[in-house]
């Protein structure tokens, strides 16, 4: 047995406690943003997955009639055309997704915009019409050929009066003078939070009421959460050739 040895205790110093809580504090804002960083991956995925959806049901679209739809201007699930001349109402090119007419159900908090470039008559790929001389009567006569025309006649020169996809800067932020940039066919753009902070869930140039939609290529920023898809003519072109039947 031992006896007459005491087992001396200590505490910790001020200092060491201090130094402690930093640890334990650094390692929680760590854990923070590794959450954050996480939950911005899910969301980012789940907005590309809802706008692959949308992109598909388009295609659908315009290989069952023949044109793209117009987008929805007041929200009711709809395209707008005008009931006279059957063009967009107004000639808008960006919109709300047109969801009831793709057969799809809305998302009521937070709707997908869609924007779709339309030529001058008779190449406006949201107006059916004959574009391939046939007759009527005749198996190609308004058909998806017609569509194709449309599509082809979209210029490779981008003008900034009809919808166009900003180039990208080197910093990865959208630059919409930027002579990369193109025409597409379609875009969709799934906003999800306000990073901005300007009261409009759309984020950078997307919240701007110009024809300039943002890179798809523009990264997860602190500023800017928006995922773009864009749908260009020869890959709508090339979709629509593999799918006629």
């Amino acid at each position: 047995m031992v006896s007459g040895v005491g087992l001396q205790q200590r505490g910790f110093s001020l200092l060491e406690l201090a130094f402690v809580l930093v640890v334990i504090g650094v390692l929680g804002l760590f854990a923070r943003f590794a959450f954050s960083g996480a939950d911005d991956v899910r969301q980012q995925q789940q907005a590309k997955a809802q706008a692959e959806v949308v992109r598909e049901a388009l295609r659908y679209y315009v290989l069952a009639n023949k044109r793209l739809p117009c987008p929805d201007f007041n929200a009711d699930g709809y395209e707008d055309r005008d009931s006279t001349s059957e063009a967009c109402s107004g000639g808008g090119e960006i919109g709300f997704v047109p969801y009831h007419s793709l057969g799809l159900t809305p998302s009521e908090e937070n709707r997908m915009t869609y924007g779709v470039y339309r030529a001058a008559s008779p190449n406006d790929i949201t107006f059916l019409t004959e574009r391939t001389d046939d007759l009527e009567g005749a198996p190609g006569y308004m058909g998806v050929g017609d569509a194709i025309v449309a599509l082809r006649e979209i210029p490779a020169t981008v003008s900034g009066t009809n919808l166009f996809v900003a180039g990208i800067n080197a910093d990865g932020s959208s630059n919409c003078a930027a002579a990369v940039s193109v025409h597409p066919a379609f875009v969709l753009i799934v906003p999800n939070t306000d990073r901005d902070g300007d009261g409009n869930l759309l984020d950078g140039v997307n919240a701007d009421t110009t024809k300039c939609i943002a890179s798809p290529l523009q990264p997860l920023m602190w500023n800017y959460d928006d995922v773009v898809a864009v749908e260009s003519p020869n890959a709508l072109i090339g979709w629509l050739t593999e799918h006629i039947h």
